[in-house]
């Protein structure tokens, strides 16, 4: 009996552990002068793994954006302060129909101008890319949209990518 509770106690902090190292990112909106505005994740890898899910902008922040009359102007990664440093990673910025507004020409698996966009130690920018245009490009947004990154592989990284959107 004894033994039976020590295993069934194990295995729901085991159960427990796993539920919350998930990773996970905190979304914050600036409006700015001009009528630009700054949806920000603060993001915590996964105490595993290192990864997030992907992470779809929640429809309060989108409706600062989502009206046709804003464009996505730069996507900028950082490590956060005070936090644990990520690896070299891949963002990508997707629309409803997958199309990554960073330029991928696979639908968000291999990055153009979201590659290594997080740094262990450096702020990168980047505008957005198509791949098919073969320049870089402002898309207006018209739909909701959706942060992935891939390739982070430091457990419990932490890291800021914002998303500047402009008129």
């Amino acid at each position: 009996m004894k033994k039976q509770f020590i295993i069934i106690l194990f295995l729901s902090i085991v159960v427990v552990g796993h539920v919350w190292a998930a990773g996970s990112c905190v979304q914050t909106a600036v409006n700015q002068p001009g009528g630009a505005c700054l949806i920000k994740f603060v993001c915590t890898g996964d105490a595993g793994g290192g990864s997030i899910p992907n992470t779809v902008i929640s429809a309060d922040k989108m409706s600062l954006v989502n009206d046709g009359n804003h464009y996505l102007y730069t996507v900028s990664a950082y490590p956060t302060a005070g936090g644990t440093a990520p690896d070299a990673a891949d963002v990508f910025i997707l629309d409803t129909n997958g199309e990554d507004l960073l330029g991928s020409a696979d639908g968000g698996t291999t990055a153009k101008n979201g590659l290594n966009l997080i740094h262990a130690t450096l702020k990168k920018t980047t505008f957005p890319y198509s791949t098919y245009l073969g320049q870089a490009y402002f898309p207006a947004i018209t739909n909701n949209l959706t942060l992935k990154v891939s390739n982070q592989a430091t457990n419990s990284a932490n890291y800021t990518i914002e998303l500047l959107f402009v008129r």
